[in-house]
């Protein structure tokens, strides 16, 4: 996490993306933009107070682009534009975020000053505008704002829609049923051991992948029925013989690469096989054979759970989760916004790697 100053300064501070196609801890650079936003009617600003950091903000950035609505096709980040003051600076990088309300435009009716919330910035804010979390303050439109549901730390708040909401949110659409087998990788990651623990809760049966033994102990004290570590087992034979032939009801892939072949063989006939990652990259490879078993690969989007009509019910179920500690969450270190290399090395460091 990266908390913000505790003091409301003038300062704006923003990580911002200079260059492209290289490692994040290269290409990101701290920077201070010219001025805070002001909220136009209908808007907030907000004061992010704490900042997550996920793989995924490293898939964006070495990716460069992405398919975020309809309306605006492929965004390459290198095309973003911001204000004429900022538009050298380079895009603002970051997923997920939560703060306070630091000012209020006209026209906002449902939002307060000081007002704990969590600003939705993936689809509107990082693309097109290059308004991502990793900054002091953003503005953002008040239909964009959720307020902070009580009881939850800012720890929790600033992952609650892409980590929280997401490994719920997949688990539920793969419509598993009681006592039936779920196959997943990346066990270890903080969306995977949630996904234990939910999963234990819903009388759904767990196959985890890893690639370091060491973890196996640790997550079925978590409540995994089974872990088998994909570099040195057979992972197909294992899951057959677990399963007693029939092999796993659904799946989820955080993984992707060569990795999703073997899932997807480990996914019986007829049987749902859910993207949730990309950590080796944004490719996968199928075998025809599992495809003429008829077993379904698809993207898993978060926004049908975050930008749905279902979301609030999505958000208390959740936050009913965590306070009745159904799902526990891992925190980290906490790093300054001025850490961000730091904050980024043990993010990436192999022992906290979902695999």
């Amino acid at each position: 996490m990266l908390p913000a100053v505790a003091n409301e300064s003038e300062v704006n501070r923003a990580i911002v993306q200079q260059s492209f196609g290289g490692e994040a801890v290269d290409v990101l650079q701290l920077v201070l933009k010219k001025k805070k936003p002001k909220a136009s009617p209908g808007h907030v600003v907000v004061r992010l107070t704490c900042r997550n950091v996920m793989p995924y903000d490293f898939t964006l950035i070495r990716d460069c682009h992405l398919e975020p609505t309809k309306e605006h096709g492929p965004i390459e980040f290198e095309s973003v534009r911001r204000s004429d003051e900022d538009r050298d600076l380079g895009p603002v990088v970051g997923l997920e975020a939560c703060g306070v309300v630091h000012e209020v435009g006209a026209g906002v009716t449902k939002l307060k000053l000081g007002q704990r919330v969590i600003p939705n910035l993936l689809w509107k804010y990082l693309f097109p505008k290059g308004e991502g979390a990793w900054q002091d303050y953003v503005e953002v439109a008040e239909d964009d704002i959720i307020p902070c549901p009580d009881g939850i730390s800012d720890a929790i708040a600033s992952q609650l829609l892409l980590n929280e909401c997401a490994f719920y949110g997949a688990l539920l659409d793969l419509k598993i049923p009681k006592g039936q087998w779920l196959l997943q990788t990346a066990a270890n990651s903080n969306f995977g051991r949630q996904v234990i623990q939910l999963a234990k809760h819903w009388g759904i049966k767990t196959i985890n992948l890893i690639r370091r033994g060491e973890l196996a102990d640790d997550l079925k004290a978590l409540g995994a029925d089974e872990v088998i570590n994909y570099t040195t087992e057979d992972v197909v034979e294992k899951v057959k013989k677990i399963t007693g032939g029939k092999r796993v009801y659904a799946a989820m892939d955080a993984v992707t690469g060569t990795l999703t072949k073997t899932v997807a063989a480990c996914v019986q006939n007829e049987g749902q096989l859910f993207i949730v990652g990309e950590i080796s990259g944004s490719d996968v490879l199928i075998s025809t054979e599992d495809l003429i078993r008829g077993v379904s690969v698809s993207y898993w989007k978060v926004e049908s759970v975050i930008m749905a009509e279902r979301r609030d019910q999505v958000i208390k179920d959740v936050v009913r989760l965590l306070e009745d500690k159904v799902v526990i969450p891992i925190f980290w270190k906490n790093f300054e916004l001025t850490q961000f290399k730091e904050a980024f090395k043990e993010v990436q460091n192999p022992k906290r790697c979902g695999q």
